[in-house]
């Protein structure tokens, strides 16, 4: 009779926790989807600015009127400065380091195309590869006309715009997710590799211009730049589901200069160097810095 009853006590007990799970649910992981619109000095937009600059599609050469439906394929290469630790303090407004130090340089097929009326159209693209941990999809568009002549010398107008994202393990490397949450190698958590997806769009307008002096052509221009970016996170740490999403956009100005050299009646090779100024305040200071980026940048054409 007694067994019994301890029977009957443990299947009403069993019978209960079944009926609290059920209707309880699965245990699910806690969401942060925030939505953060960030001042334009802050370090998180200062590393947006960064990279988005790194892209930026100046003409690699004085504007020059193609024959209309001329193709030249360009192969461009740019040089990506390493950041500092100090540089890389961007995480949660300058208190955590990023990983941002993965490729040294950007690399994008490029294709003109002779238009009337004296246009030039620059078509690029960068295929969504995965190198480092990194996937790059941009495709970015450029108009350009010349408007001005006199001997050596020419000077015209350029507008130009792209699309795209790179994903990536910024918030959560897997070097960091293979370590235990907290432990020195891990402090922030994470639990798995993050994959987080930063969108890269800007518009931007230059005046640009060349003189050509003998066998070289030397060229320079001067742009304004409006960047409409987003930083997605997507990561796991300490049972939290992070989707913060960081929003930045304003202004930006850029000068290039640099020559090309014809290397044959089909072959050609241009250089710059490429500045653009950004404006950041790293805390616990409260002042605002200039941290720009100068960069190399170099093209291959070849006329079809």
């Amino acid at each position: 009779m007694e067994s019994m009853k301890s029977d009957t006590s443990r299947t009403l007990i069993l019978t209960v926790v079944i009926a609290i799970l059920t209707v309880a649910g699965p245990v699910r992981a806690q969401v942060i989807d925030d939505v953060e619109e960030l001042d334009w000095n802050r370090p998180e937009a200062w590393a947006m600015k960064f990279f988005n600059s790194v892209s930026l599609m100046t003409g690699m050469g004085a504007p020059e009127e193609r024959r209309t439906w001329s193709f030249e394929i360009g192969l461009e290469l740019d040089s990506i400065p390493q950041l500092s630790e100090d540089q890389r303090r961007i995480g949660f407004n300058g208190a955590k380091v990023e990983d941002l130090n993965r490729l040294p340089v950007f690399f994008r097929p490029r294709l003109t195309i002779g238009m009337p009326a004296k246009l030039s159209l620059d078509i690029a693209w960068v295929p969504p590869v995965k190198l480092q941990s990194v996937t790059t999809n941009l495709f970015a568009v450029g108009l350009e006309r010349p408007f001005y002549t006199a001997g050596g010398l020419v000077l015209g107008g350029r507008i130009y715009g792209q699309i795209g994202t790179i994903n990536g393990d910024f918030t959560c490397t897997e070097e960091e997710a293979s370590h235990p949450p907290g432990s020195p190698d891990n402090i922030w958590g994470c639990e798995a590799p993050s994959d987080d997806e930063l969108t890269l769009n800007y518009v931007g307008l230059a005046f640009t211009g060349g003189y050509r002096v003998k066998k070289t052509m030397f060229h320079w221009g001067l742009a304004a730049n409006y960047m409409d970016m987003e930083f997605q996170v997507n990561a796991l740490t300490d049972g939290l589901l992070d989707h913060t999403r960081l929003l930045a956009d304003g202004w930006t100005w850029s000068v290039n200069g640099g020559a090309s050299w014809d290397l044959s009646k089909r072959f050609s090779i241009a250089a710059e160097v490429f500045f653009s100024p950004f404006e950041v305040i790293r805390p616990p200071s409260t002042r605002s810095e200039n941290d720009p980026l100068l960069n190399l940048r170099t093209m291959l054409r070849i006329r079809l």
